[in-house]
């Protein structure tokens, strides 16, 4: 800051004084106008009735009637502003991001498979559910690192096995191929809600092709897919569960909306400034009518 800012006593010239008185405008509750001829009509309406309550009978308590008014036009004037504050925070709190967003701490995996079975008019499939849910209980009941290979799902994991087999049916894939792309997976997720038994492909591999070069897939290989489909089907559970209450969760996520707590904030320390001064006024228009009245 130079030395002429320290010492500057605003605008020097009528435009620019005119320009700053404007400054207050700029965020309604600190104007020293009023903002329009509704908040101009209350004011006076507001001066009129407390006029008539304390019927003032000097200037100075005429001007503390004024300072009431005020006052109370600006509290109005405040919880116009957050009722406002509210109704758009709720307004943007509908959003299905916003709402997806509430359900899995932004994990943006989650985000875009709910949006996928959003767009493509996915139904909450109970079946499916129960199918995915035996399946992380298998895969869970088992030490992944005792998993040294297919041998080992075929003879401890058998609905997982006919759950693999299934998709390299449905999907083209020898299992070699299929492990290894699921193991190591880390896009978005597909949610499929309609169960295993539709078939993606006309021709779909016989199971000897399938598990033809099965013994050239390491432990390790296998170890992560189990990991990675674990994760993937409770994902996908949550995401069928929260198709089928999206209409509530989004009513929850509404009504649980709150502004931005910096400009609430804000707001609030308005609303406590001007209700000190309320009641700061007013203690000075009863001390000043009580001792006109003992005189």
């Amino acid at each position: 800051m130079t030395k002429k800012d320290k010492h500057s006593s605003g605008p020097k010239t009528g435009r620019g004084k005119a320009v700053s008185s404007r400054n207050s405008l700029t965020h309604g509750l600190t104007a020293r106008r009023w903002l329009d001829a509704n908040e101009q009509s209350l004011f006076d309406q507001t001066v009129e009735a407390f006029s008539a309550d304390f019927e003032p009978q000097s200037s100075i308590e005429r001007v503390l009637i004024s300072k009431l008014a005020e006052c109370t036009v600006r509290l109005m004037r405040i919880q116009q502003t957050e009722n406002a504050m509210f109704d758009l925070a709720s307004s943007e709190a509908e959003h299905p991001t916003e709402v997806l967003k509430s359900l899995d701490n932004d994990n943006p995996n989650f985000i875009k498979a709910m949006q996928a079975a959003r767009l493509g008019n996915s139904k909450y499939n109970p079946k499916a559910v129960e199918e995915k849910i035996s399946l992380i209980n298998e895969i869970d009941s088992q030490n992944l690192s005792n998993v040294s290979g297919w041998g080992y799902i075929e003879k401890h994991m058998p609905m997982l096995k006919t759950y693999i087999i299934d998709k390299c049916t449905e999907e083209g894939l020898d299992l070699y191929h299929f492990i290894h792309r699921e193991g190591d997976h880390s896009g978005p997720l597909t949610i499929r809600l309609t169960g295993p038994n539709d078939s993606l492909h006309d021709d779909p591999l016989p199971k000897e092709e399938i598990i033809q070069d099965v013994y050239k897939i390491k432990s390790t290989s296998f170890q992560l897919y189990l990991e990675n489909l674990s994760k993937t089907l409770d994902r996908d559970i949550r995401a069928h569960t929260i198709l089928n209450n999206l209409e509530k969760r989004t009513q929850q996520v509404k009504d649980a909306a709150i502004p931005d707590t910096q400009k609430l904030s804000l707001v609030q320390r308005y609303r406590t400034a001007d209700e000190r001064q309320f009641s700061k006024t007013l203690g000075e228009l009863l001390e000043l009518q009580k001792r006109r009245n003992t005189i």
